[in-house]
């Protein structure tokens, strides 16, 4: 039991002044910047290593991850610099509201590339796995794996086309074969 928790210790130190020379380098506060940097990362990694001691490697590093994070924002928030105001006013910023046309288009760029682009995508990939020679578990995970891809691919096949028209042909077309396929 006290192993543990020397070992904790230790991980807990190693974290620690990790953070520490990677954010004393960041500030230029320790010189030669390389060698500090290179020492922050190995005592970073070492901390990771000795939270896996401790908790296994599920929760090792988790731990080691809360606790350099937590590490990092108490270095933040020790060092933070208050601005005070100079007693001069700003003025508010003049909201300008777009012009209609721009609404629409950006609109309908949405509408293309968030629902109908997911529709489309996940009837493909569907239509796609239904024509592979495999069980249906894997044609299942085939799929959760690769709709996310392709509605990736596909929104961002909606929203670079300088031609909306095209996008929404092809979303509608290849949408409505994968659903035939399916359906019919």
């Amino acid at each position: 039991m006290l192993a543990d928790h020397s070992v904790a210790l230790a991980a807990l130190v190693a974290g620690a002044l990790g953070v520490a020379a990677l954010y004393a380098s960041w500030r230029k506060r320790l010189q030669p910047k390389g060698v500090v940097i290179c020492c922050g990362w190995f005592l970073i990694a070492l901390s990771f290593y000795l939270w896996m001691r401790v908790g296994g490697a599920e929760f090792g590093p988790v731990l080691a991850a809360l606790q350099l994070s937590i590490v990092a924002w108490i270095f933040v928030l020790a060092n933070r610099h208050v601005r005070r105001n100079n007693g001069r006013r700003q003025e508010p910023a003049v909201v300008k509201l777009p012009p209609l046309r721009a609404v629409l288009r950006h609109s309908a760029i949405f509408l293309l590339a968030v629902p109908l682009a997911g529709c489309s995508a996940t009837l493909l990939v569907l239509a796609v796995s239904t024509l592979l020679p495999w069980n249906d578990v894997d044609r299942l995970a085939f799929s959760i794996v690769l709709v996310p891809l392709a509605w990736g691919a596909l929104a961002y096949w909606a929203c670079s086309d300088s031609r909306l028209l095209r996008p929404a042909l092809g979303l509608v077309a290849g949408g409505s074969l994968s659903a035939a396929l399916l359906y019919i």
